[in-house]
């Protein structure tokens, strides 16, 4: 009994670490049964993905060798309060899932910050608790500072993002994280995604972002859906000697080659629903996940907070 016990309360504990996370998130957004922990309001919908050439030359991934394939595409609001209005200070969130030819899927998921300002899952977890405004937490965060000085630079480079955006369809939005690419031959490069948009649109005065309303970033998508596509360029940064594919909280220099392997169209708003986990674990062959922790960590949080909305609904 002793061996199995002891099995059961690592398994535990581990649950324990990553539950943690969603305790963390409902902290300081309150819990909303049925919603994600965190990007909780968000919009679903279709489109397609088409590959460049240059894709299928970096990696045998059957949905970047040149042949459509269907996507679902959720926008979304970082925070995790389903009723909070677009025109608040907030992260915003692209996740891609496309639908491989042999049913199975593989997602990226990106948001408007460029860089990840800790190298593990444990102090972003603690930072997310301490950015909610308490009677202690205006002392605790510069003792948090005084231990993770290397991510000061990353927050405060981030903060400017964090204003209301003119449309969800005129945002760049990151990967924070490495992937492994194999190509046809066996050939591997570590490379990090950008979804680059091909309109720009003057910023947007909050102000006038308040004018639009608690919902304008979804109205004024659909709109512009009901015109036409809304795409995106798929780009690729690939790393070079020396850049660490396992730290989230590293910079590539700017030199690195970028490539551009395909093209996002999204059409309209989809039949799917909202119950699908964007997992940036779930890759496909041709592609493998690096060993950054904070990527792991992702996928089992990602399932407790699925399990809570489900149990939920």
């Amino acid at each position: 009994m002793r061996p199995n016990g002891s099995i059961q309360n690592a398994v535990t504990c581990a649950t324990c670490r990553f539950g943690v996370a969603i305790e963390a998130a409902h902290f300081k957004f309150g819990a909303h049964p049925g919603s994600r922990a965190l990007h909780a309001k968000g919009s679903v919908y279709s489109g397609t993905f088409t590959a460049t050439p240059e894709a299928a030359s970096l990696t045998r991934a059957a949905h970047m060798q040149g042949d459509p394939v269907e996507v679902t595409a959720r926008f979304s609001n970082g925070g995790g309060d389903p009723g909070a209005p677009d025109y608040a200070p907030d992260v915003r969130g692209l996740a891609v899932s496309f639908h491989l030819p042999d049913g199975s899927r593989t997602d990226i998921s990106c948001q408007t910050l460029p860089r990840f300002p800790f190298k593990d899952a444990g102090p972003f977890v603690e930072f997310i608790r301490l950015t909610k405004p308490t009677a202690t937490s205006a002392l605790r965060l510069p003792l948090f500072l005084a231990r993770n000085p290397g991510a000061i630079g990353a927050l405060r480079g981030n903060l400017a993002l964090l204003k209301p955006p003119p449309s969800y369809a005129a945002i760049t939005y990151y990967a924070l994280h490495a992937f492994r690419w194999i190509d046809a031959d066996g050939g591997e490069r570590y490379v990090r995604y950008t979804w680059r948009p091909t309109i720009e649109l003057e910023p947007l005065a909050r102000g006038e972002a308040r004018r639009r309303g608690r919902d304008y970033l979804r109205e004024d998508l659909d709109a512009r859906l009901a015109d036409g596509p809304a795409r995106f360029e798929l780009e690729v940064q690939v790393a070079g000697p020396g850049d660490d594919p396992d730290d989230p909280s590293s910079t590539w220099p700017e030199d690195r080659d970028r490539i551009v392997v395909g093209t996002l169209a999204v059409t309209g708003p989809s039949e799917e629903g909202d119950e699908h986990v964007y997992d940036p674990t779930r890759v496909t062959d041709g592609i493998e996940l690096s060993d950054d922790p904070v990527l792991r960590f992702r996928a089992r949080a990602y399932s407790i907070s699925y399990e809570h909305r489900a149990s939920a609904q």
